[in-house]
């Protein structure tokens, strides 16, 4: 008895040509892409040397850029999705997501956590970037304040990433902005 590949065969060369027709689509999509990731790390890096200028409202602005950074980026995921598959809208994505947010929320409770604490920081501005902190047995000046976490220089030179959640629910000793010879 003999076995038929044909069939197979002309499925597999069915799916290599449409591969091979998709490819300048995928390259155009990931030059797009990229792009957008420039752009946004530059919007961000403006913001930034911005906010490093100012001595108010650092947080706040620190929050502003990550916002437009995450927001360029997003933007520039969905052109580039619909450069590669001109049929997708982004409605399609939001649809598919609004079905699986509550588990999404359960399986990343801790991430959203330090999330929601890394923004309230940001906003309350407790300490600034330079500030001596102290929180759990840790401590050293204020690198930079993270959506999820705040970085710290220990006298060391070491950097210590803390989870925001930890700082906003214990005791946080600020004291006064020192320099710091390892930054």
């Amino acid at each position: 008895m003999a076995v038929d590949f044909s069939n197979a065969w002309k499925t597999a060369a069915k799916i290599l040509d449409d591969a091979v027709a998709l490819l300048p689509n995928l390259l155009l999509g990931f030059v797009v892409f990229a792009a957008f990731l420039v752009l946004a790390a530059l919007a961000r890096s403006l913001v930034r040397r911005t906010v490093l200028k100012r001595k108010t409202h650092q947080g706040i602005a620190l929050l502003v850029g990550r916002i437009i950074s995450m927001s360029v980026g997003t933007i520039g995921f969905l052109i580039a999705l619909s450069v590669i598959a001109p049929s997708f809208h982004a409605s399609d994505l939001i649809k598919i997501l609004g079905i699986g947010t509550v588990a999404i929320g359960f399986a990343f409770q801790n991430i959203l956590q330090n999330f929601l604490a890394g923004v309230i920081l940001l906003l309350e501005e407790p300490f600034r970037l330079g500030d001596l902190i102290s929180v759990t047995g840790i401590e050293g000046n204020v690198h930079d304040v993270q959506t999820r976490a705040t970085i710290i220089t220990t006298k060391e030179g070491r950097k210590v990433v803390i989870p925001n959640a930890v700082i906003f629910t214990n005791p946080v000793a600020v004291g006064q902005n020192e320099p710091n010879p390892h930054k």
